[in-house]
């Protein structure tokens, strides 16, 4: 009995926490939602896996085994956070844009914020490890748009800010792996 008190006080915490957040976020100019669209588009987890796909394919013909694996971690954590959305079947806020979707999916944890965290998180790493100036200030300038991804899916009403926040979290999870592996 207790437990199901706790759980209830949670969820009305969470549910708090999702609209002031979301009533923020959603309160910028309608001039950003051009902005917003772009990064959505470059999160899709599909160009994501790609560029994991990328470090992982120039791993292979470098002959750098690390960049193989870490590339192939990064991809199967962002497909597993996107799988936990069958288990965990959050719906998506009531909003036309998330009706409009094409794919019907569910909520929680965001794909293209752990995919977003995961695979381009792992190019920002690299470009930082890298000890070039040009690629080095290029991963800091990539820094915002990986972070653009996950606010997007609020501005444009495609997810809650905990599903975004969940999504960082697992996505976070592969990167650090991947790091890990990397520093072997």
């Amino acid at each position: 009995m207790c437990s199901l008190g706790y759980t209830g006080s949670m969820r009305t915490t969470m549910q708090r926490f999702d609209d002031r957040v979301t009533h923020q976020i959603q309160a910028w100019p309608r001039q950003w939602r051009g902005y917003f669209k772009q990064m959505t588009l470059i999160g899709q987890p599909v160009f994501a896996l790609l560029a994991a796909a990328a470090v992982s394919y120039y791993g292979e013909y470098s002959h750098v085994w690390q960049l193989m694996i870490a590339g192939v971690v990064v991809a199967l954590s962002a497909l597993l956070a996107s799988s936990l959305k069958l288990v965990l079947r959050r719906k998506r806020p009531l909003t036309d844009y998330a009706a409009a979707m094409f794919f019907k999916t569910y909520s929680f944890p965001s794909g293209h914020a752990a995919a977003s965290i995961s695979c381009y998180g792992l190019v920002v790493y690299l470009c930082l490890a890298s000890g070039n100036p040009l690629i080095v200030a290029t991963g800091v300038l990539l820094i915002p748009v990986v972070l653009s991804i996950g606010v997007s899916r609020v501005y444009l009403g495609a997810h809650f800010p905990s599903d975004i926040i969940g999504g960082w979290f697992f996505g976070g999870l592969g990167l650090a792996l991947a790091i890990w592996v990397l520093r072997l």
